[in-house]
């Protein structure tokens, strides 16, 4: 499998394994300054600037949602709104994270509870259709800037859904995509963001690919990180693209001096990357910029930059040495998922040890491999383990629950596999230390594992219960 890159006209047979990227913010929006008391279309109380967790739908009460009205909101002018779809249903999550950006770019956000990880599509395209009539009825919204967002499987829903619905005009997927087809145009506007080390990184660069085949405008956003809801600076620059596009789409009139800023902040960090003498993210940020401006600002000097880089020699071998690694990478990938099952324990504590190293390495590219394949093996082991855990399969659970805990030592699911292990052992003491050993290790999520009927016999039991109560 040879996964490409495309800068200009040339195919270079490479990802970039990490784009450094540098993040910016951009106010777009001014506050009111008076607060009135408003109510929805059909007159209940509404206030802006909070995070609602838990609105009940006004026609169907199994719909629930949380709600984010940025402070800009006053009932009479309609503002954009954006659907967010977390992989484990917590509709707040993002809202709580990006709430700034709410009120920065004045849109109304929408936090699903009900579509989650492990639903039928069918269901939750129906969901969303609810969710979408129910914040017409409820909220004044702009019908031609609808967008929709999500992390991991949230993500492929909200490219789902743009793809399905036609007032859908953009999508911001995070950590997660679906395969874009190269014989037609998507019809909608599309940010991505992936961090470096997530797991999914080559799916996210594999759309990337697609869009730069076909000429295509998007944004791509890479941050220092694995697989998570992006730190603030970069699903701000995700919404600068959606920006520029509703500018470019006559969805917003555009404005000057706004685009004047975000032209110079990306000059700035142009001169950055050029005074780091790092070729490909001076790259990456030409490119960005020409998608971005075309048609809005002079690009010749842009393009002058980006093929004089392109035929450097710096260029060719730093591309030359990233495709050898993601060459290694996916075999590996391959060799990891036979060897979970073949494999015994001496051998993965050797192997995963050697990657551990790696991944501290002074090489760059090499560190990000090694832990994007330390991410790999983490969330594979996971999901041979619950499959062997609701299977009854101890022995086969108790080594693939001892690979996680090598590849992902700091993760609190390790422990809760341990202590789900052990009730099915019997084995209450060892239980319940597992589960102290989650809690200390940052578990939080009890909501979404008491709702998963694969985890319901360990939370209700009452030493677990105890622990919550404490």
């Amino acid at each position: 499998m040879t996964l490409k890159l495309h800068f200009g006209k040339k195919v270079w047979d490479s990802f970039s394994l990490l784009i450094p990227v540098v993040l910016f913010s951009a106010s777009f929006f001014s506050c009111q300054g008076e607060k009135k008391e408003l109510t929805d279309r059909v007159g209940n109380p509404l206030s802006t600037g909070k995070v609602v967790s838990r609105n009940v739908s006004l026609s169907d009460t199994t719909l629930i949602y949380a709600s984010y009205l940025p402070k800009q909101y006053d009932g009479k002018a309609k503002l954009p709104v954006i659907f967010f779809f977390d992989p484990h249903g917590e509709g707040s999550l993002p809202l709580k994270k990006y709430q700034s950006l709410a009120d920065t770019y004045g849109f109304v956000f929408i936090g699903s509870n009900n579509i989650k990880n492990g639903l039928p599509g069918t269901y939750c395209t129906q969901v969303f259709q609810l969710l979408l009539k129910e914040t017409q009825a409820r909220f004044h919204i702009d019908e031609k800037n609808i967008f929709t967002a999500g992390f991991s499987g949230g993500s492929k829903m909200a490219i789902l859904f743009a793809q399905q619905f036609r007032e859908v005009a953009g999508v911001i997927g995070c950590g997660g995509s679906l395969p874009f087809s190269s014989d037609q145009s998507p019809g909608f506007y599309y940010a991505g963001i992936v961090g470096a080390t997530d797991f999914n990184y080559l799916e996210m660069q594999q759309s990337f690919s697609v869009y730069d085949q076909m000429g295509y405008d998007y944004t791509s956003v890479v941050f220092n990180g694995g697989h998570q809801w992006p730190p603030l600076a970069a699903m701000d620059q995700a919404f600068t693209g959606i920006e520029i596009y509703r500018m470019k789409s006559q969805r917003l009139p555009r404005n000057e001096k706004w685009l004047d800023k975000t032209w110079f902040r990306m000059q700035d960090s142009l001169s950055v990357f050029e005074k780091k003498n790092d070729p490909i993210a001076q790259i990456q940020t030409l490119k960005q910029t020409d998608r971005w401006f075309n048609g809005l600002r002079n690009l010749k000097e842009i393009k002058s930059k980006e093929y004089a880089l392109e035929q450097s020699q710096a260029f060719y071998q730093e591309i030359k040495k990233r495709q050898n690694y993601i060459e290694k990478e996916i075999q590996l990938r391959t060799e990891f998922i036979k060897a979970i099952e073949l494999r015994d324990i001496e051998w993965w504590t050797n192997e995963v040890d050697r990657i551990h190293k790696s991944a501290s390495s002074q090489d760059e590219p090499l560190a990000m491999v090694s832990s994007r394949l330390l991410n790999y093996i983490s969330m594979a082991s996971f999901m041979f383990s619950k499959t062997d855990l609701d299977d009854v399969k101890l022995d086969d659970a108790f080594k693939k629950i001892k690979i996680y805990e090598m590849s992902d030592p700091k993760n609190p699911d390790v422990y809760l596999m341990y202590a789900r292990y052990y009730l099915l052992m019997d084995n209450r003491e060892l239980m319940v230390l597992n589960f102290k050993k989650a809690l200390d290790s940052g578990f939080n999520s009890w909501q979404t594992y008491q709702n998963d009927s694969s985890w319901k016999e360990l939370f209700e039991h009452q030493e677990i219960k105890n622990l919550r109560k404490n």
